[in-house]
């Protein structure tokens, strides 16, 4: 029976809630948490954020894990979306473009790996702001989970919604049943759980941990999700 250790984090430009640029806290963070899949979202700059400082690389450097990088803005003026850190590398790994014209870019990463042997697929989403997007952006979502009934599915991100038990995500949570739903925002005091972890049939939750330490009750405005799996 093997045992996963996974990590969902929004980490805001590595900017805390004190506003200042620390991405030594994210990394300590990460390094506390031990996990061996992480989830990142919002890593990278744009309109905030060092420009031009390599956030991806830099924790790559400071963590030892293998980086996927998923951005969802990358030109002159931004290094910026999201991200898959993985203690063994990926076999292989897609983008999934969830953007539409005219709205904030999103983006999704798909991880293909094995876990004691078995077929897994870690999923790293950051949804849209509005309904709409959210809805929309499921429905691609949904659509691709469908195509990996022969692998285990974990599917982390944030979600940008409160309540996991919506009527828009119910699709999703017939595929992927389990779900964490403890609050992750606002780091001040926390009271929405938009951020989560997804489990397809076949896995089960050992713990699961809002990760509230000194150091992330300042690094983000969210606080990251943890959750132990079990096969």
């Amino acid at each position: 029976m093997g045992r996963l250790r996974v990590a969902s984090y929004n980490v805001h430009s590595c900017i805390g809630i004190d506003r200042r640029f620390a991405p030594e806290r994210i990394a300590e963070a990460l390094l506390d948490i031990d996990a061996d899949v992480v989830a990142l979202q919002e890593l990278g700059w744009h309109h905030r954020g060092l420009s031009n400082f390599d956030q991806f690389a830099y924790l790559e450097k400071m963590t030892g894990y293998h980086v996927i990088q998923g951005p969802t803005k990358l030109h002159n003026r931004a290094h910026y979306g999201n991200a898959i850190l993985m203690r063994e590398a990926a076999h292989t790994h897609q983008l999934m473009d969830l953007s539409w014209p005219l709205h904030i870019p999103r983006g999704c990463i798909l991880a293909h790996t094995h876990w004691k042997g078995e077929p897994l697929v870690v999923i790293n989403v950051h949804l849209g702001l509005t309904p709409w997007d959210r809805r929309r952006q499921l429905k691609q979502l949904v659509h691709e989970i469908q195509g990996h009934r022969n692998s285990h599915v974990v599917l982390m991100g944030d979600f940008n919604n409160w309540k996991p038990a919506s009527m828009m995500f119910k699709p999703l949570s017939q595929l992927l049943p389990e779900c964490t739903d403890q609050p992750t925002f606002h780091t001040r005091k926390a009271h929405a759980p938009l951020d989560r972890i997804y489990l397809s049939p076949g896995l089960h939750f050992d713990t699961v941990n809002v990760w509230r330490t000194a150091v992330t009750a300042k690094a983000s405005d969210h606080l990251p999700i943890v959750a132990d799996i079990r096969f």
